[in-house]
């Protein structure tokens, strides 16, 4: 069951930092 928990909050963050990142590339590149 935690590991169930962990493997969810780990990929949100992934998926939250993934698009932060693409976020902020667009910005600098346009």
């Amino acid at each position: 069951m935690y590991f169930l928990i962990n493997f969810i909050l780990i990929s949100i963050s992934i998926m939250v930092s993934v698009a932060f990142y693409t976020i902020l590339e667009r910005k600098i590149l346009s």
